[in-house]
């Protein structure tokens, strides 16, 4: 190529680069005003929105300096009711066990104004810049008043020694010669961040930082998860409405209505944080219709609400549906017997740890008689293995005759294939519940165990409960009768161990122990069974014999019926 060519080229793609440039550059100014002019527009109008926030943000720490709050103390929890807006700023629970870093578990986490829960609220009255005036009837009752737009409005707060729930009782009063029209919104709200939750993944998917949006409406619980809430919007429902609340493992706030049938239920949740998010802002609001209040008439809307630990004896005290916040999974019936049966054993063995133990032990002794039975059932197929191998190599490309001597097999022997998997299926109900029942137990919260196990509800920080559990559960898989392909029996023996490990890593420890103990009972209980049946062989008793030999009148692949009505293997000559 020519240099005059080159230049050229080159000269055209200037040219494109320029025009696009041009054409890019006028498209995206409006239509009639000079370059200089738009840009002016555009650096004012940020410069005022800019200033807006500036002047709001000032106005919003002005009015946080007047903020004063009002506590009602108990022995449970102290609540800050602030003057602001007659929310709640604080609900601090009390004792050793809900200290963090030393400091009282706060049940609200957020603290702008508008996100306060419990915080007045009336859609149509000019409440946002009203201050509220306490007054004390009590140890445990306090009064906030406040008038605006000629409606005066008094809320009464209510506590009690033995209960975290709180109840609440809020009045309009008409004091002008108008109708007054509004609608009023009772409302609570969480934040929690995404290390909270634990950082998201198929690990983090029990993290007790994980929370939830929750409406019981009807007969129903609804359960709405963060993702569900950002991707979907938020969530209405209004039929029947007990009670709405935001929850994580071991921890509710909930507000409770009298109004079921007029009260409406609804949940949000946005992220927080650009361009990534770093948190999550759940809301959880009763709403109200709309009401017209005459002069000199008043109306009265009470709630409850529960601003604590999700204990069942606790929730149960304040009810209207409440204790259901306890996500006890499908098997709810037998999680709340063995919830019950924990909590029976730490009253005569004070540690958390040793009652797991103990649970689990008792747990093991019940089911003793299927354990025992399944494991007999497996000892009995191992001893046809030879026998299995031989039919394996006899029809290796055949499935249909494969079976039908396996079968056939089964039946000379006297064993039911499924004698083995059935007790254990039928334990499966327990062993889940036992595990749900133990991953949502709040007493397990900072409850100490031993050595460097202060926090059964957290992973253990040296990982030696999940690592010792890896090589329980390599052993028992060692030892556990199987008549799998040699292939599939070498991956279980790895793959099973180093599986359950993985997950148990970032689980609390309260659930590593229980799993621990079980694997450390499986194996001693299959060792028992194993020597009890040896005994009872060496008394007599032999193991099942098989007359699949070659030439010794076993079975033939010749004599294997391709009839599919009849594929009972035959008798060799």
């Amino acid at each position: 190529m020519n240099q005059s060519r080159l230049i050229f080229y080159f000269g055209l793609i200037a040219a494109a680069v320029g025009l696009s440039i041009y054409f890019d550059d006028t498209a995206a100014k409006p239509a009639g005003a000079p370059p200089a002019a738009a840009a002016t527009k555009v650096a004012q109008s940020v410069a005022a929105k800019s200033d807006d926030r500036a002047e709001r943000e000032a106005a919003r720490k002005a009015r946080l300096k007047r903020q004063k709050l009002s506590t009602l103390d108990t022995p449970l929890y102290s609540v800050d009711v602030t003057n602001l807006n007659a929310g709640i700023a604080h609900v601090r629970l009390k004792g050793e066990r809900f200290k963090t870093d030393g400091k009282a578990i706060d049940i609200v986490t957020t603290d702008r104004e508008e996100l306060l829960p419990l915080a007045v609220l009336a859609q149509g009255l000019n409440l946002e810049s009203a201050m509220w005036t306490p007054e004390r009837l009590g140890a445990h009752t306090l009064v906030m008043r406040t008038q605006v737009d000629g409606v005066q409005v008094a809320r009464k707060y209510q506590t009690a020694d033995d209960s975290y729930g709180i109840w609440i009782t809020t009045t309009f009063q008409n004091r002008t010669t108008s109708p007054r029209t509004f609608e009023h919104v009772e409302s609570t709200h969480h934040y929690v961040t995404r290390d909270q939750e634990g950082g998201g993944g198929f690990l983090a998917s029990r993290a007790a930082g994980i929370s939830n949006g929750l409406c019981q409406h009807a007969e129903d619980l609804e359960r709405a998860e963060r993702s569900e809430l950002v991707e979907e919007g938020k969530r209405t429902f209004k039929s029947g409405v007990r009670f709405t609340g935001i929850e994580n493992a071991y921890f509710l706030s909930a507000v409770i209505t009298d109004r079921p049938k007029d009260a409406q239920c609804v949940l949000t949740a946005e992220d927080r944080g650009v361009p990534t998010p770093v948190g999550a802002l759940f809301s959880a609001s009763l709403r109200y219709p709309k009401v017209t209040l005459a002069p000199g008439t008043s109306t009265t809307y009470r709630v409850g609400a529960y601003f604590g630990p999700k204990m069942p004896d606790d929730l149960a005290r304040v009810g209207h549906g409440v204790p259901a916040a306890i996500d006890l999974g499908f098997f709810a019936q037998i999680s709340q017997g063995l919830s019950w049966l924990l909590r029976e054993i730490h009253k005569r063995v004070p540690n958390w740890g040793f009652a797991i133990i103990l649970l689990t032990i008792l747990v093991k002794l019940v089911l003793y008689p299927l354990t025992e039975r399944s494991f007999r059932s497996m000892a009995r197929l191992r001893h046809l293995k030879p026998e299995m191998d031989k039919i394996n190599a006899m029809y290796a490309d055949d499935r249909e005759k494969k079976g039908a001597a396996v079968m056939e097999l089964y039946r000379k022997q006297g064993i039911n294939p499924m004698g083995g998997c059935l007790p254990q299926l039928l334990q499966l109900p327990i062993w889940f519940a036992l595990y749900t029942s133990l991953s949502t137990n709040v007493e397990l919260f900072h409850a100490p165990f031993a050595l460097w196990w202060q926090d059964l509800s957290a992973p253990d920080p040296f990982y030696v409960l999940p690592l010792s559990l890896g090589v329980l559960m390599f052993v028992q898989q060692k030892i556990t009768p199987n008549t799998m392909d040699p292939a599939q029996a070498k991956m279980m023996l790895y793959m099973m161990p180093v599986m359950i490990t993985a997950f148990m890593l970032f689980l609390p420890a309260g659930l590593c122990l229980y799993m621990f103990t079980n694997s450390a009972l499986s194996i001693g209980q299959q060792k028992l069974i194993e020597s009890r049946m040896a005994a009872q062989q060496g008394g007599g008793s032999e193991p099942p014999s098989s007359d699949l030999g070659a030439g010794d009148g076993g079975i033939e692949p010749a004599k294997i019926s391709s009839n599919p009505k009849s594929r009972r293997p035959r008798r060799g000559r």
